[in-house]
């Protein structure tokens, strides 16, 4: 399936279930709200909005995105506001323009800047081997990403305890119900035993709670196409404040590819984790052998936790992750990557 058959299919996806309005007058306002003349779908879509960019607006104004996003995909302008206190340019500023007048079921407008780049999942390698310029870009791209990793630990943010520990609570729900089971074989239960022995220790009053993007995925983060450089994140609609490490699952989506026949590392995946590593020791400031082996051991149990929610669970309406245990080969057959890699670390 070529990408843009896939992003066709999304975009039919988000109309085909909804009356009003269609694609076309979703173009039309995009179109009345920025002042452009041209207006196109973005080349990776969500599945809960559809996104335009919106070019060839008066000078001197830049090009703009417009998002339609259902309910569940509101974007919360103080969690925006924190990301870009603490992300900067990467992460654009969105305005809320309203609701669509008679939008069945409903749509919210959003605009916000352009940001350069291309999604992740357009740009990184699809293949095992690399040459080096190749594997040197690769590296260039885990260290942006070591900093991003490295600004979240180093803006802890004060929390609630009660709102944590009801956090918690959910989590460790879930991890028992997949431990009950039988189709989540992939896990065992003395691995999700540990995991969940693992919760108390995350939420910890000693362990940073931080800004968490909750859909940190290759299709929201934006990459320079020839420096590799991350240039954008976006899609902000399920952040919260969690433990750190919870989207560290994509540290291992970024060093390998998954095709029908299953997960590929890079030949050069250690050496990309031990370089993003290096960086994130270097940029958070974290020192001690010791402290360091702490840390990361926590930070990835807290990645598969992520990586859990995300993969064996059914999504909310809001796209967070629901109660019920999700039946997918394909994820599965992640998962069993992502764990069969890492279980010796949780014994």
């Amino acid at each position: 399936m070529t990408q843009s058959s896939w992003a066709q299919q999304a975009t039919d996806r988000f109309f085909s279930g909804r009356k009003s309005p269609s694609q076309i007058q979703c173009d039309e306002i995009a179109q009345s709200v920025s002042g452009a003349s041209t207006v196109s779908p973005v080349d990776s879509p969500g599945s809960m909005s559809y996104t335009i960019i919106c070019s060839g607006r008066p000078e001197p104004q830049q090009d703009l995105i417009v998002s339609f996003r259902e309910p569940g995909a509101m974007l919360d302008e103080e969690m925006v506001k924190l990301a870009k206190e603490i992300h900067g340019d990467l992460v654009p500023e969105s305005t809320c323009h309203g609701n669509v007048e008679g939008a069945d079921p409903p749509l919210s407008i959003y605009s916000m800047p352009y940001l350069r780049g291309s999604s992740c999942i357009e740009v990184l390698a699809f293949q095992v081997e690399m040459d080096p310029e190749e594997e040197a870009k690769h590296g260039v791209f885990v260290k942006h990403l070591a900093r991003y990793f490295a600004r979240c630990w180093s803006s802890s943010r004060p929390v609630d305890r009660q709102t944590q520990a009801e956090k918690q609570e959910g989590i460790r729900k879930r991890l028992a119900r997949l431990a009950e089971e039988s189709a989540s074989s992939i896990l065992s239960n003395s691995m999700l035993s540990k995991l969940i022995e693992n919760l108390p220790l995350l939420f910890s009053q000693d362990y940073p709670q931080v800004l968490t993007h909750g859909d940190f995925s290759v299709t929201n983060i934006l990459v320079d196409e020839n420096k590799f450089e991350i240039t954008g994140i976006v899609d902000w609609s399920l952040a919260a404040v969690m433990p750190f490490g919870m989207d560290l699952d994509i540290l291992f989506l970024t060093t390998g590819f998954m095709t029908q026949d299953g997960w590929h590392d890079y030949a050069c995946k250690l050496l990309l984790r031990d370089t993003f590593w290096k960086e994130f020791w270097a940029a958070s400031g974290i020192e001690g052998e010791e402290r360091r082996g702490r840390t990361q051991g926590l930070a990835e149990a807290a990645g598969q936790i992520g990586a859990i929610l995300r993969l064996a669970f059914r999504r909310n309406a809001d796209g967070s992750p629901s109660e019920e245990v999700l039946v997918s080969e394909s994820r599965m057959k992640q998962l069993s990557a992502w764990f069969g890699e890492q279980a010796a670390r949780l014994t």
